[in-house]
Formats: C-alpha cells, structure tokens, sequence
C-alpha cells in the first residue's frame, strides 16, 4: 500500500488480547506476592467468589422493590437537600456531627500527637470546643460514639472509606494492587458463556470487522498450584471461539517448552519430523490440531521460568520461520512471573546460559571470564533476567545461536538440525518473525526519557538508522554487561527493529496512558522503526486503566489517521500473513 494514501475502510487489527478465565489461573496466583500462609488464604477461586459478591452487591437495585426503595431514598435526599431552610439546617447538623466526630476522635489520639506542630494545632482545637463538649467519662464511651456516627451517617462513612483506600494503596504497593487489579478483571470478564462472553465484550468496543489476536495462557509450569481446566482444554474452547468467529478471530498456540519435554505420548503436544531439515514436517499431534482449527501463530511466556532459545523450542522455531508463522514473547516485568523456589530452576540458575562477563583483570591486563551472574533474590525481579529483549539475539545473531547449538547440544540432534559443520552452524534463525510485546513496558519508556547523561538512552535519536552499537559489540563483554544492566528495553528493542528485519514490537498496555503517546508519536517518524509497530492492548488486562473503546480512541486521535492506519492494519497485516489457514 501506497504511504501517500489512506485506507480508510481498512478494519483495526488489534495484534494482543486475552480471553482465559479463572479457570486457566493457578489456584495460588498470590504466591511469592504474599507470603505463606496467607497466599494459601488468598488461593484464586476464593478470591474471585469474594470479589464477585462484592461486585454483585448492588443487583438488587434492577428488582421492582430495588427500584422503588431507590427512589424513596432519593426522594428523602431531595427533601434534606433542596427544600429551602430546611437544606440549612441539614448542612449545619452536618458541621456539628463532624465538629463532635473530629473532637472526641482528635481527644483519643492527642497523647500520641504530643511534641509536634500537629499535636500542638489539634490541642489548640481541643480547648477551644471543651467548653461546650461533654465530658464522656472514659475512653471507650468516646470509641462507641465515634463507631455510632461512622455506622449511622453515610456521608462520615464515605470520607474514611476514601481516606482509607488512599492509605491502603500506598502500604500494599503497586506490585499488590496490580495484582489484586488483576483478580478483580478476571472477575470482571468471566462468565459461565467462558472465552465467548469475554470475547463478545471485547468485540463489542471496535468497529465492526475489526479483528484480534487472542492469546491463551498455559500457566501450569509456573509453580503456583493447580489450575482448574487443563491447557488442552482451554484449547478446544479457542477453537470453538475461532469457528463461531472465522473472519475476527485469530488465535495464537502457547508453548511452553516444559509442555514439549513432558508431552504424553497418547497424543503429543509437539511432533515435528526433522529428518530433512529444510523440510520439516509438523505430524499428528495437538499443534497441528491446533494451526489446523485456525490458530495463527505462536505465544510464549518466558517469565514464567524459561529462556526464549530453550533446547525444546529450538527445532520449533525453525519450523515457524519454514512456515513464516508468527511469534508473540512477553518482553516486559509484570505480576505474571514464575511462583516456586529458584533453585528449583536448575543448578546455575542464576548464570545465565550464554551470555559472558570479565570476572577480573590480573596485572598483565589478562582478564578471567565467565557467565554472567545474576543478583536478584526475590522471583518479581529475577523474571527480568529470563524476559530482557536481548536473550532474543540468541535466535536472530549467527555467533550467538552458533553457542546456544553448542551449549544445548547432548546428543548430536540440534547440531544436525542446524547444519554444525566446521564450529558453525548453516541453517540460522535470522528470518524468524517475532513480536518482542509490550514494547519493554512503561517503566522502560519512563527510564528512556528520564535518562539524559548516558550515551546509550540517546543513541536512537542521535542515529535513527541504527540505535546502539548493538550487533557490532555483542562480543564486547563489557558492552553486553552494561546493555544489560542499565540500558533501558525501549531502546534496545528499538534498535532490534532497526538491525533485524523481522523484529516487532506491540504497544500493548504500554501506551495505556496519554503521556506515552507522544513518544509513541515521535518513534513512529523514524521510518526505520514505524514499519514494524503493532497496536495492541492486553485487554482485559489493560482494563485497569481504562476501557478498550478509550484505549483506541485516544490512540487513533493521538496519533492521526496515517500513523494509525499502519500500527492498526499495515503492520498487523504483515505480521499475521503467513501460510497458515487461519492467517490474514
């Protein structure tokens, strides 16, 4: 399509939402966010019942004796507010109970407050009202009238509910309320009609005709208890979903490459024959039950305890890039990580597989090496080290695929596979076509436009052709080191659009803020980049900020018709065509 002209009729494409209920969710999703035994207290179907109640709590209001009671309440309010004199004196009995609230409640706390300019301005208004308060004779007669006024005046009731809330939020932490954030949509999206309920309240914010990505989630192998319905079955339901919804829906597969390792051998999950590997064959099993109901193309998860170049996923991703299937990767930090023990991950779990480090110099300048050593202790940040953006060079750089082949390799199977011969490798993975999600995430964004000493958060505005120095210096040890540790992903993925040819990124969640949408802007002038931008947004994730019809509005507004047109249908058109029956 022409960059000069505007397809106005073209549908949107939105290339990230999700459908799975609380029956996909582990039983304990508080794990490692809560310690134990109040996960355990906190397990999902508990407390998304609890939630529901909640949420359900005001039905009633849509009976007949609902409505009615309804209006009678109004009609007293009416009276108290707007009849003349009388709103008066509702407004001053006000002033007195809260005089009376704030008095006895400033008179239990005053001890405490002794010595500050607050104690100081509280015992100033304590001797001012004492002449005319009773003395209530103890402690307690002063905790029930204060209980007494909470209970019987709403108006006292909503201002400590708000006061509270605004405390509660800073003491449990972003990390907490995102993930109670979580349950309640979960909560908020599931139905006993399961993914066709939620689908239909997604659909039902677009255009008609616009079309979506939906990606399951097989969290089973991330260690925070069993989960209701297996990923099979929440399989089966995406294709009925994709049947019922031909031209709008476009499910991916989730792999997880525990799946593959463990695979029944009634009927297997993975069942590639590569006995001509520039012909790979997928035979029975449920993948290709799967891409032959429709599915078009494949999520992972690494967060959830794997690398992307795991050995189980390697002869796959071969596969995908014979076939040109496309892959979505989470590449942010969120509250979806990997629950268990972290030396259940393996011995040297906390090296990574691949990549090196300069342990030390000695005096003659030799330098001793290493894996690079990870610190983080806790799961929430140690996820970072399997989701970072540049474990996908790993894939997509000869030199670094060439050492995953050597590295993985027990059996002589991969490097058949991948044409070894001579220490190198024949058969790359430079035309895998993946989706690097999130766009590194809102944190990254806000660290690449805090950052304004460091050569390498500017290298995409001083060099829009290439961004960092990344393909050049990947056997810089010293470059890799700090790429890793300080370089903000919205960079880095930046430039990986930039130095590989089939490199995408989603905006997805990310850019669910109006403050983000002017670098979303701006990156998307650079034509090195625009070309492989996808509009997504995570719903129903995402509904935590705002609805999915504010989400594009703002977007499409924001950005114009032209940069619209191709994160919103060029890009995603691309990235979906490939040979699969269920692709664009």
């Amino acid at each position: 399509m022409s960059e000069n002209r505007l397809n106005t009729e073209a549908p949107f494409i939105n290339a990230h939402t999700h459908t799975f209920t609380k029956k996909h969710t582990p039983k304990y999703m508080a794990k490692q966010i809560f310690p134990w035994p109040f996960y355990k207290w906190l397990a999902t179907g508990y407390m998304v019942n609890r939630i529901k109640a909640y949420l359900n709590r005001n039905k009633h209001e849509f009976s007949f004796t609902g409505r009615n009671k309804k209006h009678e309440a109004y009609k007293k309010k009416k009276f108290w507010t707007q009849t003349p004199g009388i709103t008066k004196i509702y407004n001053a009995f006000l002033i007195i109970i809260w005089l009376i609230f704030a008095y006895y409640l400033i008179e239990l706390i005053l001890p405490s407050l002794q010595g500050t300019w607050l104690g100081w301005l509280c015992c100033h208004f304590v001797d001012v009202l004492c002449p005319i308060m009773p003395d209530l004779g103890s402690s307690w007669n002063s905790i029930l009238l204060l209980v007494f006024i909470v209970l019987i005046f709403r108006n006292v009731r909503r201002t400590i509910k708000k006061y509270a809330w605004g405390r509660i939020k800073k003491a449990v932490g972003p990390e907490r309320l995102e993930f109670l954030l979580r349950y309640i949509n979960i909560v908020r999206f599931t139905s006993n009609d399961g993914q066709a309920y939620i689908f239909n309240s997604l659909e039902q914010q677009y255009p008609v005709g616009t079309k979506f990505v939906v990606l399951p989630m097989d969290m089973e192998y991330m260690d925070a208890g069993p989960v209701e319905e297996s990923y099979p079955d929440q399989m089966k339901e995406v294709l009925r979903l994709k049947a019922n919804n031909m031209d709008t829906c476009y499910p991916f597969i989730f792999v997880d490459p525990r799946r593959i390792e463990k695979q029944s051998q009634k009927k297997e999950f993975l069942n590639l024959n590569t006995d001509n590997p520039d012909n790979i064959v997928l035979e029975e099993c449920l993948m290709k039950d799967y891409i032959e109901g429709g599915c078009a193309g494949i999520k992972i998860y690494p967060a959830l305890g794997y690398y992307a170049f795991d050995k189980n996923l390697l002869p796959l991703w071969l596969y995908c890039q014979q076939e040109n299937i496309p892959i979505t990767t989470h590449c942010s930090i969120g509250p979806v990580y990997y629950r268990g023990k972290l030396k259940n991950l393996g011995k040297d779990y906390d090296y990574h597989p691949i990549f090196e480090e300069v342990y030390k110099k000695d005096e003659n300048e030799k330098r001793t090496f290493g894996k690079m050593r990870f610190h983080e202790l806790k799961n929430k940040h140690f996820q970072k080290n399997f989701t970072h953006p540049l474990n996908y060079l790993c894939l997509l750089h000869k030199p670094l695929l060439n050492n995953v082949v050597e590295t993985f390799d027990k059996d002589g199977d991969l490097k058949m596979l991948f044409g070894y011969e001579n220490g190198e490798i024949t058969r790359t993975l430079h035309n895998l076509k993946i989706n690097l999600a999130h766009y590194g995430s809102a944190a990254m964004w806000d660290k690449f436009l805090s950052q304004d000493r460091y050569r390498e958060a500017n290298a995409i505005i001083k060099d829009p052709r290439n961004g960092l120095d990344l393909k050049d210096n990947l056997d810089n040890m010293a470059k890799l080191y700090s790429y890793w540790h300080w370089v903000d992903w919205f960079s880095i993925i930046s430039t990986m659009i930039m130095q590989f040819n089939h490199v995408y990124t989603d905006v997805s969640y990310t850019s669910h803020d109006l403050n983000y949408l002017s670098l979303l802007s701006e990156i998307l002038d650079n034509p090195n980049i625009s070309n492989r931008v996808l509009f997504g947004t995570d719903f129903y994730v995402v509904s935590n900020h705002k609805t999915e019809k504010q989400y594009w509005i703002d977007m499409q507004n924001t950005l114009g018709s032209r940069k619209w047109e191709r994160i919103a249908y060029q890009n995603p058109t691309e990235f979906l065509t490939s040979s699969l029956p269920g692709s664009l």
